[in-house]
């Protein structure tokens, strides 16, 4: 399981919100991408399916803190942005126009 100390980073000083969101935002982008390029590989081993989980694990908290700092609806609004935005660029990296995750969640 991953701590809220380890989803935030060991070096992150608390800021203003806007900055702590941003910060939560981005951290959120580059697990959802790690574990959207591990599930993308064509090796789906234990340990590769624990990588991901892992990152899964710390979106969820970046996802449970940003929602407390700016109540869940922003919160929601802004992840769903965040992952679209995550999975244009993967999808223009992989020469595709197909939809990825998180475009399922942008209803």
């Amino acid at each position: 399981m991953v701590s809220d100390r380890q989803a935030r980073g060991s070096h992150e000083e608390p800021g203003p919100p806007s900055e702590q969101a941003a910060r939560l935002l981005q951290r959120l982008a580059a697990e959802y991408e790690a574990a959207r390029r591990g599930l993308a590989q064509a090796s789906c081993d234990y340990s590769r399916r624990a990588l991901v989980e892992a990152h899964l694990q710390v979106v969820t908290a970046c996802q449970a803190e940003l929602s407390q700092l700016l109540g869940e609806e922003q919160a929601l609004t802004l992840i769903r942005l965040c992952l679209a935005q995550v999975d244009q660029h993967l999808a223009a990296e992989e020469g595709e126009a197909a939809a990825g995750p998180g475009d399922r969640l942008a209803t």
